[in-house]
């Protein structure tokens, strides 16, 4: 299954970009932490905030994914240089079986961020939610900007981390958990989306439909 006909066939064509998430109609987005903040009164990380936030991702993905659920991958690095292919220690560290490394599918783009032309290298990975490590890869998004906290994505080579998103290739639902902030959910599927809309009931959110 590859990302472009999946997109075609469900989204209109939609890039995945970080900017996705604003350029479809049916989406909720949850913010998370609940309002701790990331240090304490001594200017240490407040693990408090980041012990909440496990638990909320936890409690998140399950709803949105079945391990034996088909997933496809997709990690969007950043690279300095356009004529040097960057791979993401996401494979290496994320995919339990390394085999699945040759069926990755690289696709290379500009992407328009404010005034600035971003050069993407978006790498594309079909397999089984079961095939990932994925407690260990969420933590890892949660970690994006605070070098402490273990383990991180490499941004060697980059502007910046490379992004995650994870489409349930069941329901076409698509997972963008961005940073330790607060993650996106876009939905082809309406009835999917207000089963989403009631199972996050309580949750502090923002919902378009």
């Amino acid at each position: 299954m590859k990302l472009k006909e999946i997109m075609g066939k469900h989204y209109d064509g939609l890039s995945i970009t970080p900017g996705f998430y604003h350029q479809w109609n049916i989406g909720i987005h949850l913010e998370l932490g609940n309002d701790i903040y990331q240090f304490d009164d001594n200017n240490r990380l407040n693990m408090q905030r980041f012990h909440t936030i496990y638990k909320q991702v936890s409690a998140i993905v399950p709803i949105l994914f079945k391990k034996m659920d088909d997933v496809l991958v997709v990690v969007n690095s950043y690279p300095h240089e356009t004529n040097k292919v960057v791979y993401p220690n996401f494979f290496k560290r994320y995919v339990k079986k390394q085999e699945l490394k040759y069926s990755l599918h690289l696709h290379e783009y500009q992407w328009q961020f404010d005034e600035d032309n971003l050069f993407v290298q978006q790498m594309t990975l079909f397999c089984k939610v079961s095939d990932l490590k994925l407690e260990h890869l969420l933590k890892t998004l949660i970690h994006e900007d605070f070098y402490p906290l273990q383990p991180r994505l490499r941004k060697a080579h980059c502007l910046y981390a490379p992004d995650v998103f994870l489409i349930n290739v069941n329901t076409n639902c698509i997972f963008h958990l961005y940073d330790d902030r607060g993650c996106e959910i876009i939905n082809a599927d309406k009835e999917l989306h207000n089963k989403l809309l009631e199972t996050f009931n309580g949750w502090e959110l923002q919902e378009k439909s």
